[in-house]
């Protein structure tokens, strides 16, 4: 029997956690919503866990409202990735192509978290629904913050999370281009 020319890592469904958060825009006033987990004066992305049969988007929005009772939504980017495009053809290369004005995940991340466990992280770009009523979000264990985007990045304690929003604030620039108001 053949082994992959490929490295490859299997995990049965009791060994992964599968999570989806977003980079949440205040695009009026061209901030970034981060997370002040007070215990342990750390400042994070809002994310969660992903419900049985639910899509990665659906659970991005609900967790980042959940978890900062502000309303959000997906926001539509220009994304350059190996997604297949939504269209037939027989002998389509494996290589990265741009969409338009599409709500997919702009990164993912594995993080082991145990022996032979792993944790994925889908993440999404979304903006908040201005003008709707935030309402008090479920967690007392942190603080829902707004910091403009150069600020955002010094305030963020994680390597990973500051890659994260400067891809997302750069595609949401190059996306919104001409659209001064949204940027």
């Amino acid at each position: 029997m053949a082994a992959s020319r490929f490295e490859t890592e299997t995990y049965a469904a009791d060994r992964f956690v599968e999570s989806a958060g977003t980079i949440l825009f205040r695009l009026s006033t061209r901030e970034v919503c981060i997370l002040h987990l007070l215990r342990r004066d750390e400042y994070i992305l809002p994310k969660g866990r992903r419900n049985l049969g639910e899509s990665r988007q659906t659970t991005a929005v609900r967790e980042t409202t959940e978890e900062t009772g502000i309303p959000c939504g997906l926001l539509s980017i220009n994304l350059v990735s190996r997604l297949c495009p939504a269209i037939e053809t027989d002998d389509l290369p494996d290589e990265a192509r741009l969409f338009e004005d599409c709500c997919e995940p702009i990164a993912v991340q594995a993080r082991r978290i145990g022996e032979g466990e792993i944790k994925l992280i889908w993440w999404f770009v979304a903006a908040v629904h201005e003008g709707e009523p935030v309402r008090e979000h479920e967690n007392h264990k942190f603080e829902v913050e707004f910091h403009g985007y150069d600020e955002v990045l010094e305030r963020l304690t994680f390597r990973d999370d500051r890659q994260l929003v400067e891809k997302a604030v750069e595609l949401v620039k190059s996306s919104v281009a001409g659209q001064e108001s949204m940027i």
